[in-house]
């Protein structure tokens, strides 16, 4: 049962650091879209990013309607 519990503790730390990893880039990128002047344009259809958007996810690449055909 240790061995157990041990494994999946090694398993959400590995999910945990991808995830960390993940967020870091995306914070490194949206640092050089500052200084390349590009923050806050979608990168797909070229419009603003909706303030609220992001407010709630600096980092993000996509104004909300992209994100949303994205998934659709």
């Amino acid at each position: 049962m240790e061995q157990a519990a041990a494994q999946t503790e090694a398993q959400l730390q590995t999910q945990l650091h991808q995830s960390d990893a993940r967020l870091l880039r995306a914070i490194e990128e949206a640092l050089a879209r500052i200084r390349h002047g590009t923050f806050g344009m979608c990168e797909v259809c070229r419009r603003p990013i909706g303030k609220a958007r992001l407010n709630a996810v600096p980092w993000t690449r996509v104004c909300r309607d992209c994100k949303e055909r994205e998934h659709a």
